[in-house]
């Protein structure tokens, strides 16, 4: 359906939303990824609406909190202005709101969104830095330039957490960041070091989609 040129295709999308159920979140995605310059209201509409009274802004802002902001396709929106939102969260006291500002961030194919992303590669709980060498990943793949995480990547390679090496080197394996990751093999512990070589050799370890249509 993103690709889909048949006429009236996202009219007729629009036109279900309400009755979606449980696809609801598909359609809304699948409609962010054909315009990411569409009103965000289509999307948000089915959280908060401004007029609605309190309760209902806070539940509009909670979106941006939770998973439902990339289900939804809101980091897609950028009318919705999902980097100026989450990020605040990226530095946030519990470590689970900084995981999923991280996750959503990545998603966001912001330039804007590298250097949150980047910082939390440094994040004291492994499972967040973890998080954000994926985040890097997603940000390469949608076409930002992420050179600048490179150091932090390669501070990552020397983490005694398995997981955390695997989606840093991941990470290093782009091309534009690869040069790094061949000049880091030499200073590194076996496990990594084996991670790493794996990497050059195009073997990484999978990113978990965020979506069911994401490739």
């Amino acid at each position: 359906m993103i690709e889909s040129a048949e006429p009236g295709v996202e009219d007729i999308i629009l036109g279900t939303l309400d009755d979606a159920g449980p696809v609801r979140p598909l359609l809304c995605r699948v409609l962010a990824e054909r315009d990411p310059d569409r009103d965000p209201r289509f999307a948000l509409r089915h959280f908060y609406a401004e007029t609605d009274g309190p309760v209902r802004r806070w539940l509009g802002q909670e979106v941006y909190r939770s998973p439902w902001v990339w289900l939804y396709g809101i980091t897609r929106l950028r009318r919705a202005r999902p980097v100026e939102r989450i990020t605040p969260d990226a530095t946030h006291w519990l470590a689970t709101r900084r995981q999923v500002a991280i996750t959503a961030l990545g998603d966001t194919a912001d330039p804007a969104a590298l250097p949150p992303v980047v910082g939390r590669l440094r994040d004291s709980k492994w499972w967040v830095r973890s998080q954000a060498a994926a985040a890097v990943r997603r940000l390469a793949w949608s076409g930002v330039r992420v050179t600048g995480a490179s150091d932090a990547l390669l501070r990552c390679l020397q983490h005694d957490r398995q997981e955390v090496v695997e989606q840093a080197a991941a990470a290093l394996a782009f091309p534009a960041l690869r040069e790094r990751l061949v000049w880091s093999r030499a200073s590194l512990m076996p496990l990594a070091g084996a991670i790493v070589d794996n990497a050059l050799d195009g073997v990484v370890v999978p990113l978990a989609p965020l979506w069911p249509g994401e490739a």
